[in-house]
């Protein structure tokens, strides 16, 4: 993708132009974020695209920072006084869709850097497979969701689509019959009919004294950004067996570890057994390009490696033009569904390893993320060397 650098004359609607520019460019290019970072002599932005960041831009320092000067006002923030850390959000218009942005600044020794998260339009919202869910793990999740209280998590590394996750459960969650609350750092996605809440630990609002309060605010579902302490693990369990369905995220690397993560937190076996109802583990997968993509054959000491049947078809892309020769094509998730039978709710009493739970897992039907991932390799969406990149 080549970005066309507009002519800068100096003036506001020369600035604004620019900003706009980058900004649609981003979007029409399907980045997820945006960098703008100076240097030494001038600034380049980035556009992280399938999970990998690429130069598109490079300018000088002057209009560097009139283009901060225009994202601050878009994003409401200080534009005046010492350069400091700042977090705000800008509803952007493109092609007659209003996009979320996420803007952060951050002071360095060359001057501010700023990174833009964009968000996922509302189409994301609509259904459980633009998660990448298979239709038996949206069944799961859609009958988990039709009951009144419990716990629910997500986890998996930092940028793998948990909050989005989260954020489609809570639109289908979002109806005039229930109170909707969420605790978040920072708030990502604003939803009607949501109370949703920025945690400051300056003012003591942390995320367990601010689920503390929230439970007096009559909640009936409550989204709880991370869990990152014990008080909060302890008081979101509690909130889930007291009649609150809780979401939340956990940072573990598979279903299994978030359980065992919780009862290394202080939460009561006994406790965690009843409240927990389902967890979530995810991974993002880069795409196949669908222009360039060609069967192949994997070496055969890797299909025999990960036992696979050798009367599978395997693609891979190759790199085009429509692909920017990079062979990905968006990106889709993956997904390790563990359901807690009464077989696990009587192992978790135990204090389980996380191997002895996903064991039993698997028996009472779980998909683990590798499977997943193959699945994905058979079905042609992905390659075979992706599936062991995100799962190894």
């Amino acid at each position: 993708m080549i970005f066309n650098k507009p002519q800068f004359e100096e003036n506001k609607t020369d600035v604004i132009k620019v900003v706009d520019d980058i900004l649609h460019e981003a979007i029409s290019a399907s980045a997820s974020d945006v960098h703008l970072e100076p240097a030494v002599e001038g600034f380049q932005v980035r556009y992280r695209i399938d999970g990998v960041l690429k130069v598109v831009f490079d300018g000088d320092k002057k209009l560097f920072g009139h283009i901060v000067a225009r994202l601050k006002i878009l994003a409401t923030l200080e534009t005046t006084g010492l350069p400091r850390p700042q977090e705000g959000n800008i509803k952007f218009a493109h092609n007659n869709e209003s996009i979320d942005l996420r803007v952060s600044i951050f002071p360095t020794s060359l001057g501010e850097v700023v990174v833009i998260r964009i968000l996922e339009s509302k189409e994301y919202m609509s259904d459980f497979s633009h998660l990448g869910f298979t239709e038996k793990q949206a069944e799961e999740l859609r009958k988990i969701i039709k009951r009144p209280y419990g716990l629910i998590l997500v986890t998996g590394p930092n940028g793998v689509g948990k909050s989005t996750t989260l954020f489609n459960l809570l639109h289908k969650l979002n109806d005039p019959e229930r109170s909707l609350v969420t605790l978040e750092d920072p708030v990502e996605r604003k939803m009607e009919m949501v109370r949703q809440t920025d945690i400051n630990p300056k003012i003591g609002l942390t995320f367990a004294e601010g689920l503390r309060y929230l439970l007096r605010q009559d909640p009936d579902v409550i989204m709880v950004g991370e869990i990152r302490d014990t008080e909060t693990a302890r008081i979101a369990v509690e909130a889930a067996i007291t009649g609150h369905l809780v979401l939340a995220t956990i940072h573990t690397n598979n279903a299994a570890g978030a359980i065992v993560r919780m009862i290394n937190m202080g939460v009561e076996p006994f406790l965690l057994s009843t409240a927990l109802k389902f967890v979530s583990s995810q991974r993002l997968a880069r795409e196949n390009c669908p222009h360039c993509r060609t069967e192949y054959e994997p070496p055969v000491e890797l299909l025999n490696t990960l036992d696979v049947p050798h009367d599978i078809k395997f693609y891979h892309s190759t790199g085009c033009d429509k692909c920017n020769q990079s062979g990905k094509s968006g990106r889709k998730g993956i997904h390790e569904i563990l359901v807690v039978t009464r077989a696990i709710q009587e192992l978790i009493m135990q204090k389980p390893s996380d191997i002895e739970i996903n064991k039993l897992a698997i028996t009472e039907g779980m998909m683990t993320l590798r499977r997943a991932a193959l699945q994905k390799v058979f079905d042609g969406v992905i390659s075979i060397e992706e599936a062991i990149r995100l799962t190894e």
